[in-house]
């Protein structure tokens, strides 16, 4: 096999899920080939407080341009091409000039959801990545339609994101919470419920349910190391 392109990952936001990337990129590749030959990973984890500071001030201009230093670290160090490990921060990636690729969420998301034959999809995240428009307008130029959660199923998803899941606790009454509200979605149209919070993932991992799923988080390190290991080419 020739050699792997070395992956970026720009996270810390939260590092509860920049773990599961990890994570996943090493374990997919020992599962595939059976051998501990995976992907240079760089990891630039950022301290997460000021970005949490900055989102809930809107000040957004900040933050694209705390990332865009980011993304100069782990291509200093060698990154062939970066993802950003975290959905709510791609309300930024256009401002972001990176010097190396950098691979969309919303890309990866979309392809998996056409692969499973879905078009259209319920969106779950923080409450910016819910309200603010801008991801729900990236899936429907890619071909889906979006259904959205209720603004008070919104600010429970994102209380329950930002007060539980960004320091890796897991209750069972806030899964039994996002579940109602999943199912709901599913009874309004949606043929499968995006996790698009990058830690959302933690709930449904905890306490597994029936529910037609995609995993923001898995699909997007999936995907990473698919490109990383020439399976795909990062314009797919």
């Amino acid at each position: 096999m020739e050699r792997s392109l070395d992956i970026g990952i720009v996270g810390g936001m939260s590092p509860e899920s920049t773990v599961t990337y990890y994570q996943r990129i090493v374990h997919r590749h020992q599962a595939e080939f059976h051998n501990h030959n995976y992907p240079r990973i760089i990891i630039a984890s950022v301290s997460f407080q000021q970005y949490v500071a900055w989102q809930h001030e809107g000040a957004w201009t900040h933050i694209a341009r705390g990332l865009e230093s980011e993304f100069q670290a782990v291509a200093s160090a060698g990154a062939d091409f970066a993802l950003l490990a975290t959905n709510t921060m791609h309300k930024v990636l256009p401002q972001i000039h990176s010097p190396v690729p950098v691979l969309s969420i919303l890309d990866a998301v979309s392809r998996q959801a056409k692969l499973r034959g879905i078009k259209n999809i319920g969106l779950t995240g923080t409450r910016f990545t819910m309200s603010d428009g801008f991801y729900a307008q990236g899936l429907q130029g890619r071909g889906l339609s979006v259904v959205l959660p209720n603004a008070s199923e919104q600010e429970t998803i994102h209380n329950i994101i930002y007060n539980e899941l960004i320091f890796g606790r897991v209750n069972p009454s806030s899964a039994s919470k996002f579940i109602e509200i999943a199912q709901g979605l599913l009874t309004r149209g949606a043929e499968a419920i995006l996790l698009g919070c990058t830690e959302l993932e933690l709930l449904t991992r905890e306490y597994p349910s029936q529910l037609n799923f995609i995993d923001s988080t898995k699909v997007h390190a999936d995907t990473a190391w698919e490109i990383s290991i020439g399976k795909l080419s990062l314009s797919n």
